[in-house]
This record gives structure tokens, sequence and C-alpha cells, in this order.
């Protein structure tokens, strides 16, 4: 190398950069390290270099990231070996030096660009190529926008790749696994990729927009969804998937993002809320922004800007939403991810709401403000007379002043095991002064988790006379082989009773339960010993009066199994139990989970997981 700079090779000290910059998991074979904080590298030499204080002074680094890069741009930076200075200027130290290597500690701003670089040292009019390194956001660098202080949640909320996601109603909360996989080391190379793709589509060549966490955060929502670009996943809109994987059979992020990838970037068929949030939550984890998904329950959903969600029932009691309509959804999943917002007032960072779903789009801040103006004019008209006693408005309408002579509540169990009835319990009240007759439909109706109905299932009709102050209490079985083969995806119900009296008044009461899957259990020590060899028994119960057919459990566990293995069952009889016995060897230490997924022709999302810890050996 020039002026007696003779370049024989660079060693990246990949295993002690990756370990403390926490990307270890990530590659044992790649440097992948965080930006704000010093990563160290040793460059040998053929040639003994002498007065190596003369060498250093026209001797620097470069690092340069995307297709062409450029000092204009800001994606290629030149800079010299001097010293840890600027934290917002790329800055190398040398740390020790010897004739024939020198150990240089480098380290990138912590508002630089995520992305792969590449890393040159230039010595008079020659450069050699160190490297290849790639650059995360960092959560551990006070310095960097998305630091987070809490050690616990950096470990959650970063490194940990494996969760739940709680789904069901506000009543009866459930939860089902998912494997995040954020720390696989293909799964890094297609987060890049996908922005790559979005950035292609966009039109967007300036790479440093990068170093913003809301620029990526931003994009990889757009990503996520395929209705704006070359997305990664479809929605299931109609609640039909036959044509792709329904997103309840999906049991984690990367076989998602792989398929993408391997499909030359289509979008995988199919995903719903929780889908679309938990490849997110893998991707923006991926590179470093603390990211953990959020599900609502009772969810109102707006499409109209009316702000506000009206629901139809025709005189039985049927649902009539369609799915262009504003609704309230059963429940609804999203992300939240950390930062500071330096385009915001200060109280505005920390957690920010992320939602990758595909929306309708605005109709406009312009008709909003002119529902807001309309609500506003209205409550001004609104006055109010006041003595000390009470406060009256007038704008109440006279039909709100006419006594409620009947009242109706509908209970039942929130949720439901399949193949079992559900009891539903309807009371009904008279506090008229006469007799009065009713007549009383009591339904149910399958439901997306959106609130699109899917299928009318069951209705009863009752007719009888209440008298006076009475209350009558009436108990109904909706029976299993009603609902068990029309449930829809989600296993959602939404139950009505509508009660009519002589005069016309119509009473209505309404509730939605879910029916869940029978157990699968899995049995296994609860502690471990790595590389010794276990076993774990894995148990189903099929509660039905029909035998489940063509029953394959496919079982996963990162570091307890390799890869994914799929067992046949073949058919379980009617109220009967089959058990299955599955050889393992912990390989990793740490808490390790173990993931059981059935598939039937009866049940698709049957899913259950259990917790080991892993001892070294």
């Amino acid at each position: 190398m020039g002026q007696g700079l003779s370049f024989k090779k660079c060693n990246l000290r990949i295993t002690m950069n990756n370990n403390n910059h926490h990307t270890q998991e990530i590659s044992t074979e790649r440097l992948v390290v965080r930006r704000g904080q010093p990563f160290t590298i040793t460059v040998s030499f053929s040639a003994p270099v002498h007065s190596y204080l003369k060498q250093l002074k026209r001797t620097f680094l470069i690092a340069q990231t995307g297709q062409n890069p450029s000092k204009t741009d800001g994606t290629q930076i030149e800079f010299p070996i001097s010293g840890l200075g600027d934290q917002k200027q790329w800055s190398a130290a040398l740390e020790e030096q010897d004739p024939c290597f020198w150990t240089i500690t480098v380290k990138a701003p912590a508002n630089a660009p995520i992305g792969q670089y590449a890393l040159f040292l230039h010595a008079s009019k020659c450069h050699r190529h160190l490297g290849n390194f790639t650059l995360l956001f960092n959560p551990w660098c006070q310095d960097d926008e998305v630091f987070l202080g809490n050690e616990a949640q950096r470990q959650e909320y970063i490194l940990n790749q494996e969760g739940v996601i709680y789904w069901g109603t506000e009543n009866a909360v459930l939860a089902q696994p998912w494997d995040f996989s954020q720390l696989e080391e293909d799964i890094l190379d297609i987060c890049f990729i996908l922005l790559d793709v979005a950035e292609h589509h966009q039109r967007d060549k300036d790479h440093t927009r990068r170093k913003s966490p809301v620029y990526i955060c931003r994009t990889v929502a757009a990503m996520i969804n395929c209705n704006e670009l070359q997305g990664i996943l479809a929605e299931c809109e109609s609640g039909q998937c036959y044509d792709g994987t329904p997103p309840s059979k999906w049991l984690g992020s990367s076989p998602i993002l792989r398929q993408w990838f391997a499909s030359r970037c289509k979008p995988v068929r199919y995903g719903q809320c929780w889908v679309f949030a938990a490849v997110m939550c893998t991707v923006l984890r991926c590179l470093g922004i603390p990211t953990r998904v959020v599900t609502g329950f009772t969810w109102a959903h707006n499409t109209d800007t009316s702000l506000s969600v009206d629901e139809y029932y025709d005189e039985d009691g049927t649902l009539l939403t369609q799915a262009q309509s504003a609704r309230v959804w059963t429940f609804h999943v999203w992300n939240e991810c950390w930062m500071a917002r330096a385009d915001l007032l200060p109280e505005y960072s920390g957690w920010q709401a992320l939602d990758a779903t595909c929306q309708e789009k605005s109709k406009g801040s312009l008709q909003e403000k002119e529902v807001l103006d309309k609500v506003y004019r209205k409550t001004k008209k609104l006055h109010t007379t006041s003595s000390s006693s009470e406060t009256e408005f007038s704008s109440i309408p006279t039909a709100l002043e006419e006594p409620v002579n009947l009242f109706i509540q509908l209970q039942s169990e929130s949720s439901q095991i399949l193949g079992q009835d559900v009891p539903l319990s309807i009371e009904v009240f008279n506090y008229s002064g006469g007799e009065k007759a009713t007549h009383l439909v009591v339904r149910a109706q399958s439901l997306q988790y959106n609130g699109v109905p899917v299928t009318q299932l069951w209705k009863e009709e009752f007719d009888f006379i209440l008298k006076s102050n009475e209350a009558s209490t009436l108990k109904v079985f909706v029976p299993c082989s009603q609902y068990g083969k029309e449930l829809g995806e989600n296993h959602l119900l939404r139950l009505t009773a509508t009660l009519r009296d002589k005069d016309s008044y119509v009473h209505f009461a309404q509730e939605e339960i879910s029916i869940c899957d029978p157990p699968l259990t899995i049995e296994f020590p609860e502690s471990m010993v790595q590389y010794q060899p276990s076993t774990a028994k894995i148990s189903l119960l099929n509660p039905l009066t029909e035998p489940l057919e063509k029953c394959v459990v496919a079982v996963t566990g990162r570091g307890l199994v390799y890869r994914q293995r799929k067992y046949r069952l073949g058919s379980v009889q009617p109220k009967s139990t089959e058990k299955l016995q599955i050889p393992l060897t912990p390989t990793q230490t740490g808490p390790r989970r173990l993931t059981a997924h059935l598939t039937c022709l009866q049940l698709q999302g049957l899913k259950s997981y259990k917790t080991t810890d892993v001892a070294a050996a």
C-alpha cells in the first residue's frame, strides 16, 4: 500500500463486536453493529509500518452505503483516525499499534442512516476494502432517538423473539403464541430488501432518510399491506381464504417474510390485523426500534368522517352491517414503537401508535372540520337553566321522556368450548301497570373480528304474556350442531334478543362471545439441561360428536427442536383423547418455548405453548 502501508488483511472481530452490540444472535459470521456505539477492528500489514504517526496523517477511513454512494448526498463519508469525538460525526481512533498491525475503534454517529455499509482504508492515492457491516438503530445509546432507558424493556421489545398476541372479546381475552424471529440472519437481509422495494416504488433515492425512525416506521407500515405498494401481505377481506393461508394458521413472521422474498416480492396470502402487526413488530425490532403489539377491544372504526358508528338490525335482530361501513370491531391489533419525536413537542415522545392494517382513505380534513363545526354549533344551541337543585337541557327531545315499561337483558358465558351448546338467559321485566303481550326473537350469527357478519346460524321465537310488574327469565341453548360448522375463522358469535310488545315498541339486547377451540395440552419438565434428551407429551381431547379427520400437529421451538416438525395423528374419535410423544434435545440455554399447532378438517387454528428453562450443560 502506498507510502509504506502494505495492507494484508482486516479482522472485523465479529464475535466480540456483535456481543457488545447485542447482535450475536443475528450472526456469528458477519459484523452487525448499532449506531452511536464504537466497534473495534484490527488491520494487519504484510510489512512493518514505521513512523506510524506520519502515516496516520495521510490515512483515513471511508464508510459508504446505498447503490450509488456519494459525498454530496451523505452516503459516502470520509473520516480520519484521530479520535472518537463528536457524537454527530463518524470517527475513529487508533487504540493499539504495532509495526505489523493497527487496532482501530470506529464509531458511527447516533443519527447515522441504518443500512448495509462497506468500510475502506485510504492512504495516499490507494484504498483497500476492509469489510462490510450492517448498521442498526441503538436503543442502548442515549444519543439515539430510539433510546430506551429500561433494560428489561430493551430485552422484551428488541431481543425477545417469542410472544403472544391477544384477541377474543373484552370479556374473554385469549392469547395465541407468535414467533417474531427478528434475530434470524436472513430476516435482517429481508428487512433491508423491504426498505429498498418501498423506496423504489416511492421513487425515493435519498438513503439518508433512513436515519429517522419516524421515516422507517412509516415506510415499513406502508409495505406490510399490499394495497399501496408491492407489499408483504394481502388482506383476507371476505373471510374466505381458500387460495392462500388463512390468517389464523400462521405461527410466526419468518415464514411470511421468506415467502414474500422467495416469490420475488409478491404479496403473501393472507393476513388480518394481528398478522400485520406481528410482522411489523418483527421488522422494526430487527432494525433496532423498540416495538410491541397492542390489542384493543370493542374498537370503533369510522369510515365516513361522521365521528359516529351506526349499527343496523332487521326486525328479528339480524346485524346488517356491511364490510365498507362504519362498525365496531370486536378487537383490533396494532403496534407501538418507542422513539423521541424531534418533530413534535417533547411531551409527544415515547410510545407511538402505528397501524399497518389497511385503512380506507380519508375524505379529507375539510369534511372532518365541517362535521366538527356542526357538532360545535349544535352544542352551542344547548342552553341550561340552572337552579340550586337541577340543570335542564332544553334540546332534549320529548320522546326520551316517555316511560320505558319493558326491559330486556341477555346474558351468556363470555366464552364457550367448541362442541358445547351455548346457554342463554333472557330476562324480561314489565314495569307497566298492566299486562303486556310480547313477541321475543333470539338469534345467533357468526361474526368476523372487524364487525362484519358472516352467517345466520340459529333463530328461535317465543310468545308470552307478562303481568304487571312481573319479571320472567327464559333459558335457551344454541346447539353446537347449528353453529359448529359455520363459525368463521375468528370464532365469534353475535347473540341478539328482540322483544316487541302489542304497541309495536321494540326492545333490544345483544352480546358477543368467543367459541374456544378444545384444549391442546403440552407436558414436559419445567427445567431441562442443554444437550440432554427429553420428551414432550401433547394431548388432544375431541369434544365433538364427530371424528376429527386428517389431524396434523406442527411443532416448533427455537433451541428445543430443529425447524418445524409435523406429526400425522389421523382421526381422533368423538369424546376421546389422542396423545403424542415428541423427542427433543435442547441446544440453547435460557427460557425456551415449545409451540404446537393442530389442523384438521374441522379445526384450523388450534394452538398451544409451554415454556421450559434450559440450564447450561
